[in-house]
């Protein structure tokens, strides 16, 4: 994978990993004051259709931060989801832009939750599912035909991380959810995977690497034409000085950009300068 990189082994690559540190940190506060505070906590954070909980405006994003209080596999799970696939996609999204994934993608199960839940007369969701299955779409678009070590058993392209709990979550919400009213929220394991869908075209590939967020941009054809630039003259000779000094430099540059902005912003010289460090460490 991208991370494993030697160019990527960096103080800034570290710092992003840390972020998905902090977020499981987080999650596992929010779960002991849960079960601390009790009845009432629970009732004032999680999202509700009854009346049991909310819907407050918070409750569609607060929901994803309570867990089951009667054990702790449902944390556990939704962690380990949230630290292998945040490792995966830290390097390419940046710190911003993996914030706005995982609280659009908890938004995203959220809302088709509340949605559903007036067809199958369920009464509260929570749970950090909804983001996890966000960051599994998002995950299998962005690296769809790279092979993924699944498991450190299965050899697997990153799509089928997409197709498979696709398939899973529509199957289960029509025959588990809404016919036989389970208790597992499969509608916002969708409405996760819609969520990392909608992050993926509107931010990812329409703001590739500028990690501006949900900042829109307009279609191509609606954009003005730019003028066209005279062509610079071209010299049948190149001179390329670049002392081990500037060399390192110049990397610290890129991986500060690639932590603020994302993998996806570096030019083709910026990306080749990389490989050319990788190589030189190699050779050490």
């Amino acid at each position: 994978m991208l991370y494993d990189r030697p160019y990527m082994q960096s103080n800034q690559n570290l710092r992003s990993r840390n972020l998905v540190l902090g977020i499981i940190v987080f999650n596992v506060l929010m779960y002991a004051i849960q079960l601390a505070a009790g009845d009432g906590y629970f009732k004032t954070f999680a999202l509700s259709a009854n009346g049991s909980g909310g819907p407050h405006i918070w409750s569609f994003i607060t929901y994803a931060f309570l867990h089951e209080a009667s054990g702790i596999g449902h944390i556990a799970f939704n962690m380990l989801g949230i630290f292998f696939l945040g490792r995966g996609l830290l390097p390419d999204l940046g710190e911003k832009r993996f914030l706005q994934l995982y609280l659009g993608a908890s938004l995203g199960g959220g809302i088709l939750w509340y949605i559903f839940s007036f067809i199958q007369g369920t009464g509260v969701v929570f749970g950090a599912s909804g983001a996890v299955f966000g960051m599994l779409a998002c995950f299998g678009l962005i690296y769809a035909e790279e092979d993924v070590n699944f498991l450190m058993v299965l050899r697997i392209k990153g799509k089928l991380l997409l197709y498979v709990p696709l398939g899973v979550s529509v199957f289960s919400l029509i025959f588990f959810e809404l016919l036989n009213n389970y208790g597992t929220a499969h509608s916002a394991h969708l409405g996760g995977m819609l969520g990392g869908y909608a992050f993926y075209k509107l931010i990812y590939q329409r703001n590739p690497g500028y990690g501006k967020g949900a900042t829109l941009q307009m279609p191509e054809w609606l954009k003005p034409k730019p003028a066209k630039k005279p062509k610079a003259k071209a010299f049948p000779y190149k001179i390329n000085i670049k002392p081990r000094k500037d060399l390192k430099a110049e990397v610290d540059r890129i991986l500060d950009k690639i932590n603020s902005k994302g993998f996806g912003t570096l030019t083709p010289k910026e990306k080749q300068i990389l490989d050319e460090a990788g190589d030189l460490l190699k050779n050490r």
